[in-house]
């Protein structure tokens, strides 16, 4: 990915080189980078500032000390520090979550500078809803998991590609951040570069948790979407406050309309006197959640007694167990760590001859290998150009 083309703009490349001297291992401060790179401390302030272009030299002598690519510095839009100052609160001083988040602010980046080269940007925002004290939280995120599911016309049936609807018609972007693993963290939501981000934890074991984090993030895009929020794992940090709270009881009737619910669990039953503990797994596998998740939405609708899910497991009840003596095969979504339309873009540009593999591995943060398969993923015929606008053919 040659520098050719790419405006040299000393106030980002000044901003740029601060934001990844603060973010060195360890940090640096000015006059230990200057004298790394043999430079006056006054020297590097200008740069920093913009008021002085650095030297081509210089350059390559500052990106080598910081250990980031010349490519980054010149090209990466400036560091969105809104959205870094905004995790500060919920993360409460869990630094081992501080890398991820780093990771998803600068696929923001990337993601802008990919959108900018292909001249294309795409922009889907509606005006976020916000709480009023008063509020029944219950009502009103079920009248907003309604009014979206009504918005795509996705019925009340079962979302089998969340990720999909959440991508393609929502716009939202969604990354799997491998250092979320060492964390309880389920996942990230933050707005920069103007794009809604998600991150979520690769190493999170149940899948139908996964989906139901997406769903809980989708909830905080459509309200409280300029916070940055971290949702943590089951049983870790619950949090009194009302949007994340909002943000529960959306997923749940996102995930599972009442009505849609109501109807196949009546389907399920039939002419049976009551419900079992077999219809609750089977429909909870229709709908792609967990076994507690139905239970408790079933609780809800007067369906089934109340607590009956903590009875059921203290008598030893194994879900997982219970779905293969029922010849349950999952069929649970899987979560790519890239969006499609990141990949894509990475692909047309690559084949144009405008991303490097090595620019491709930097983009997607792993080696050339992974690159070169992920790439691969999106071949285009080599008879016909894909990428092709189909305005060419008027």
């Amino acid at each position: 990915m040659p520098l050719d083309g790419i405006d040299l703009d000393p106030g980002r490349i000044g901003a740029n080189i601060a934001n990844a001297r603060k973010r060195a291992e360890p940090p640096l401060n000015q006059k230990e980078l200057a004298d790394r790179v043999g430079v006056s401390r006054a020297t590097l302030v200008s740069i920093e500032s913009g008021q002085r272009p650095p030297s081509s030299t210089v350059l390559a002598a500052i990106a080598d000390a910081l250990k980031v690519r010349v490519r980054d510095i010149v090209a990466l839009p400036v560091q969105d520090e809104a959205a870094t100052i905004r995790f500060r609160n919920p993360l409460r001083g869990d630094e081992s979550a501080e890398a991820a988040v780093n990771a998803l602010i600068d696929f923001a980046r990337r993601y802008a500078i990919l959108e900018e080269q292909i001249g294309r940007r795409r922009v889907r925002t509606i005006p976020p809803l916000a709480l009023n004290d008063g509020d029944d939280v219950e009502h009103v995120a079920e009248d907003l998991a309604t009014a979206e599911r009504s918005r795509f016309n996705l019925g009340d049936g079962p979302l089998l590609d969340l990720r999909s609807v959440l991508e393609n018609d929502v716009g939202m972007l969604i990354f799997g951040l491998p250092e979320l693993g060492k964390t309880k963290i389920a996942g990230l939501f933050t707005f920069a570069q103007d794009l809604p981000m998600v991150g979520f934890n690769v190493r999170q074991a149940d899948p139908r948790r996964r989906r139901w984090t997406l769903a809980h993030e989708y909830a905080h895009y459509l309200t409280n979407r300029f916070d940055a929020e971290v949702t943590y794992e089951a049983g870790e940090r619950r949090s009194r406050d009302p949007y994340e709270q909002l943000a529960e009881r959306f997923a749940a009737h996102y995930l599972m309309p009442a009505s849609g619910v109501t109807r196949r669990f009546a389907e399920l039953i039939g002419g049976a006197k009551s419900a079992t503990v077999a219809h609750v797994v089977m429909l909870a596998n229709q709908f792609r959640v967990s076994f507690q998740a139905m239970c408790e939405r079933l609780e809800r609708l007067d369906r089934i007694p109340r607590n009956t899910y903590d009875y059921v497991m203290a008598q030893g009840f194994r879900p997982i167990e219970a779905e293969l003596s029922l010849g349950i095969e999952r069929k649970d979504e899987k979560l790519s760590s890239y969006p499609a339309r990141y990949i894509y873009l990475l692909s047309v540009l690559h084949r144009r001859g405008a991303v490097s593999e090595g620019d491709a591995a930097a983009y997607l943060q792993t080696d050339r290998l992974s690159a070169r398969e992920a790439l691969s993923t999106i071949e285009a015929d080599p008879f016909f150009p894909m990428d092709m606008s189909l305005e060419d053919l008027s």
